[in-house]
């Protein structure tokens, strides 16, 4: 594992210590595991992400918010969702609409993040349920479509896909791939919900990353990323409907009030219907 491979995984611990913070609160945002997974490195990947990025906390809160309350609207449609990149994401456990057990989810991550995770649960009690199931994949090599299979995933029913704050750590071609619904053996009707980040926004935080790091963190989306653009590129790619959103939009939504991004249109909210 590279040190940059290293860097992004304690990207999850960032998350769960904004989570815990106190503008989560003022959003409502309660979840009720984030506090078990607050680590050193978190804090520290928190510090530097908001001196390198002013809506760091504000822009990721709100999609966290928005792509719960899509899980929960979701939950009546699917009955089988994939959380890739989960990180120390516990929504299947506590989130309505998910924590009755009728929908299986299955959550993708590397072995050491899911081992960190895995072993918190067991640490506190908590027995994982047969309808969450957890698997180890590199979605840089790894034939995900078969490992999921592999794991009982039904491949003749739509499925719910969450790609969230994954594809600005992937290779431009990698993210390609995943997109792409045949890789995952999506049917008619699956939905794949993820965000992305334009090239200024990508080059802007490289820049500042590495002034403060030595190495760059962040990779190119395959698109341009531009409403129109993103539309006809996942087109293109056999999606019949894509609904494109400004996650800007979403914050200024969630907070009341306008937030200044340094990169204006330049991170996105996704929705594509297969």
């Amino acid at each position: 594992m590279t040190d940059t491979d290293q860097m992004v995984g304690v990207t999850a611990d960032g998350l769960v210590e904004i989570r815990c913070g106190c503008k989560a609160k003022s959003l409502g945002l309660e979840d009720p595991f984030a506090g078990w997974f607050l680590t050193e490195d978190g804090q520290r990947l928190v510090q530097m992400a908001q001196q390198v990025d002013a809506v760091y906390e504000e822009f990721n809160l709100a999609r966290y918010m928005h792509t719960s309350s899509l899980l929960i609207k979701f939950a009546v449609q699917f009955d089988q969702m994939v959380f890739l990149g989960a990180g120390f994401d516990c929504r299947a456990l506590w989130l309505n609409g998910l924590k009755d057990g009728l929908i299986r989810v299955y959550e993708v991550d590397t072995q050491a993040k899911l081992d960190q995770k895995l072993q918190e649960f067991k640490r506190h009690g908590v027995v994982v349920p047969e309808w969450n199931r957890h698997l180890v994949c590199d979605l840089r090599g790894d034939n995900l479509g078969a490992l999921l299979q592999g794991v009982g995933m039904d491949s003749t029913k739509p499925t719910l896909v969450l790609a969230e704050g994954l594809f600005f750590y992937l290779p431009a071609d990698v993210t390609l791939r995943v997109l792409d619904p045949h890789w995952l053996k999506l049917v008619a009707g699956s939905v794949v919900l993820f965000d992305c980040w334009s090239d200024a926004r990508v080059k802007g935080l490289n820049k500042r990353v590495m002034e403060k790091t030595g190495r760059e963190l962040f990779q190119q989306f395959p698109f341009i990323v531009k409403p129109e653009k993103l539309s006809d590129g996942l087109e293109r790619l056999g999606y019949s409907r894509v609904q494109v959103t400004p996650l800007r939009n979403i914050s200024e939504h969630y907070y009341q009030r306008t937030l200044e991004d340094e990169f204006p249109a330049s991170w996105y909210v996704v929705e594509a219907t297969v």
